[in-house]
């Protein structure tokens, strides 16, 4: 019998190859496109899956509260708490510190490179994830000063096959041994780690009258993690943490009118639902990644729709053998079982298709999504048992509704050609070509709306001029000669024609300033009075080189011989500082960091940061020699043909530091890569759902074409022209395609509504935006379906009248 079921099917098949084609093609696209997005979803969601501890591990992550306002969200919170809560709650078994590190390394002493990912950390850090060493002891590998653990790839790096442990690797000045090999941390994980040194060394380095800060709960930027005993509950521990705060800080904050709430994350949360200060890396969304799940649910919903439609649309020709059948003693239940095979195994082939699409677009699918995602999802065995799962339920039930409709057809009425579609019938089909297009225009909303927002933000006035800009890493390798060779640098290379200038600094535009302080106020307010603050440490050449536009006072000068105690303002500054406008901030003082300052300038608010985010309070303190970057401003095109001669002066004036540089307008631009990223991925796939919705139409329109033929020919003969009859057959499509759209405008609207609530400067969703969107889908829709139609209306009317 199964075998007469797939003789069948065969038949069927090679009778109808357009319509197999199009079925096919429409299950493969739709299965092909949710498995890209679902290998995407999947790395998302397995984060830090791979640490051996990772369900014990939570990051103690600070926010700050100043007058009861939210003002700064730490990744990598107060130095202290990590000791504090090991010594006060039973809950906690260890926890690791972890501090950046500016890293030139060195196997030789002499030629550097500048490295990431280096990091202090303390001695129980593979104690607390779990991990293990290559080479090495866990326990001990950085117990000690002047150790550090090298990654595998680090190791090969620097000592190629040779054994690492025991060789000594420089960090600028400072010798390390190498105690440990540890295995390359993958790339789905939230921290981004190449080497390890031990934080004895950092405490060696700050020396004893600063050690006493580690216990402080006052200086922020240090990375903390805490391993949980056993069937400890995270979240009543975080519950018991306001009133510890309470009882070791409670005076203080109250007099400082500050709050600090510590909160517990998840190792497994970090990466989708973190994006604080001092991330180890950009982390991803859970709101993209739960929206690309659903776009991948609705395109396959799309297609097994289209599945539907064109089986149930084309019943009509297939009942005179289901007439046939029944005459010769075929049972219902056996009818249902041949088209239900004729179903699965349709979404078999179609799966298998899918699959080769897949495995062939993986590559450019990884780099669209910026995301190294590799094949591993399709050599996962519960990954295809739960794709197999999906599909077998998703052919069955889509199988099922013709299955159903088919098998029930009366050989009577069906033998004697007084068979005809139900109104129930025509409802059901409209009823599904009017949810594609609502997800198809949603879709397309989507993306619209996406694409707008992204060129709003880079229309926006900056503020400040990054174009033509060369960044360079200032040296890190220094001694007491560097402001003299600095300012040797900065003359001979902007002696050069073709150098509009060249300037100092410890941030650039395009990041968030590292250093962030608190406690800064009017030297007239009271210490509760006080806020948090940016600071950006630079030269005299900033302001002029950025275009910097002064809102009151003036710029720095390398004339004034104080202008060390001298501090400039961004306007939010001066708002959160209590001054009505810039004038007045002039020649008032401020206190931070011990000491006073006079105000001697107001800049204009400018975008240190993408425009998705507020205006930042800044302060510029002034130096000579700022360390962090060297920023040349050219007046050409041709930078990079100047580069070398920048290097050579560079080598001859900071030997040993590597010569590393970037344009600023990429690294600006990349501030915008997440949301470029999802737009673009938005767009294929909504391009893809219309195309799938649009292949359904065109099966339709097909059959419509077939079924009204001696309708069409008897109009031609009464007189009917082609564009009348093209009209009575598109008014029906149209009507479907208008309701569609009276019920995706306001689902769409809500939808991205709320996705452009995360920024600072968005878009107003004005009529056009769903009414271009819109018109595009009605004319793609139009074309598919006027192909059939004129095709059927320009027939010969004779030969239209003898069908069948």
């Amino acid at each position: 019998m199964f075998n007469n079921y797939l003789l069948s099917v065969w038949r069927n098949f090679r009778r109808n190859r357009l319509f197999t084609t199009l079925n096919v093609s429409g299950l493969a696209i739709g299965i092909a496109a949710c498995l890209l997005i679902s290998q995407f979803v999947v790395h998302e969601l397995s984060y830090d899956n791979f640490w051996p501890n990772g369900n014990r591990v939570f990051r103690v992550q600070l926010d700050r509260y100043n007058k009861g306002e939210l003002t700064t969200r730490w990744a990598a919170g107060c130095v202290g708490i990590g000791p504090d809560l090991k010594a006060n709650f039973p809950e906690v078994n260890t926890y690791v510190r972890m501090y950046e590190s500016t890293a030139l390394l060195s196997a030789d002493g002499k030629d550097f490179i500048k490295e990431e990912g280096v990091y202090y950390a303390s001695k129980d850090f593979f104690k607390v994830f779990g991990s293990h060493l290559l080479k090495g002891v866990d326990s001990t590998a950085l117990n000690d000063p002047n150790m550090i653990v090298l990654s595998r790839s680090m190791a090969r790096k620097y000592f190629g096959d040779q054994d690492p442990m025991g060789k000594t690797l420089y960090n600028k000045k400072v010798q390390y041994v190498v105690n440990g090999v540890f295995e390359d941390i993958p790339a789905n994980s939230h921290m981004k780690l190449e080497a390890l040194q031990s934080f004895t060394t950092f405490v060696k380095l700050i020396g004893r009258r600063n050690e006493a800060q580690l216990n402080s709960w006052q200086w922020d930027g240090m990375y903390t993690y805490i391993l949980l005993n056993e069937k400890t509950d995270a979240k009543a521990l975080e519950e018991k943490l306001p009133a510890f705060v309470e009882k070791r800080e409670g005076e203080n904050l109250k007099v400082e009118e500050a709050g600090m709430i510590f909160h517990l994350q998840a190792l497994s949360d970090i990466h989708l639902d973190s994006n604080l200060i001092r991330e180890f890396k950009t982390n991803g969304s859970r709101d993209t990644t739960y929206f690309l799940s659903v776009i991948a649910a609705l395109i396959l919903f799309i297609a097994w729709i289209n599945y539907v439609n064109l089986s149930t649309a084309k019943s009509v020709e297939r009942a005179r053998e289901v007439g046939v059948r029944k005459v010769m003693g075929g049972f219902r239940a056996q009818l249902m079982q041949q088209f239900l095979v004729e179903s699965i195994l349709m979404n078999v082939i179609a799966l298998t298709l899918a699959v080769g699409i897949a495995l062939i677009l993986s590559p450019w699918f990884s780099g669209l999504a910026g995301r190294e995602l590799g094949y591993d999802l399709f050599m996962n065995g519960i990954f295809w048992l739960t794709a197999a799962v999906l599909i077998a339920v998703g052919a069955s039930l889509s199988g099922l509704y013709p299955a159903l409709v088919l098998s029930s057809y009366r050989p009577v009425e069906v033998l004697k050609g007084r068979f005809k579609n139900t109104g129930q019938g025509v409802l059901f089909r409209r009823s599904m070509v009017i949810i594609q297009f609502v997800a198809s225009i949603t879709l397309v909303v989507g993306t619209f709306t996406v694409y707008r927002q992204l060129g709003f933000m880079r229309s926006q006035a900056l503020g400040v001029n990054i174009d033509q800009t060369v960044v360079l890493w200032s040296p890190n390798n220094i001694d007491s000669t560097y402001r003299n060779k600095f300012t040797v640098f900065k003359e001979r290379v902007q002696g050069y024609a073709e150098v509009a200038s060249v300037c100092g600094s410890t941030s650039v535009p395009g990041e968030q300033p590292d250093f962030n302080a608190g406690g800064i106020r009017r030297l007239s307010q009271r210490p509760e009075e006080a806020n948090q603050y940016r600071i950006i440490e630079m030269d005299h050449d900033f302001i002029p080189a950025f275009g910097l536009q002064m809102a009151a006072g003036r710029a720095f000068s390398g004339e004034v011989s104080n202008e060390r105690q001298h501090v400039i303002m961004n306007e939010s500054a001066t708002r959160i500082m209590g001054f009505a406008k810039p004038e007045d901030a002039i020649n008032d003082q401020i206190y931070f960091w011990g000491d006073t300052f006079r105000i001697v300038g107001v800049v204009k608010n400018y975008r240190q940061e993408s425009s998705k985010k507020s205006y930042d309070q800044l302060i510029f303190r002034y130096t000579a020699s700022p360390e962090g970057y060297y920023a040349i401003k050219f007046n050409t095109t041709n930078a990079r043909e100047s580069m070398a001669k920048f290097e050579n002066d560079w080598k001859e004036l900071f030997p040993g530091n590597p010569f590393n540089f970037f344009f600023l307008d990429d690294k600006y631009d990349r501030q915008y890569q997440a949301d470029q990223q999802f737009g673009e991925i938005f767009g294929v796939f909504a391009g893809l759902a219309i195309f799938i919705a649009c292949l359904g139409l065109f099966g339709l329109s097909s059959l419509t074409a077939i079924q009204r033929t001696k309708e069409i020919g008897v109009r031609k003969v009464l007189g009917a022209s082609v564009p009348s009859i093209l009209g009575l057959v598109g008014k029906e499509y149209l009507i479907l395609i208008g309701t569609a759209i009276l019920f995706a405008v306001p689902a769409s609207w809500w939808i991205m509504d709320q996705w452009l609530q995360a920024f600072a400067s968005r878009i107003t969703l004005s009529w056009w935006v769903f009414a271009i969107p819109g018109l595009l889908v009605v004319t793609i829709a139009m074309v598919t379906v006027s192909f059939h139609t004129i095709r059927a209306a320009r027939t010969n009317p004779v030969t239209s009248l003898r069908y069948e």
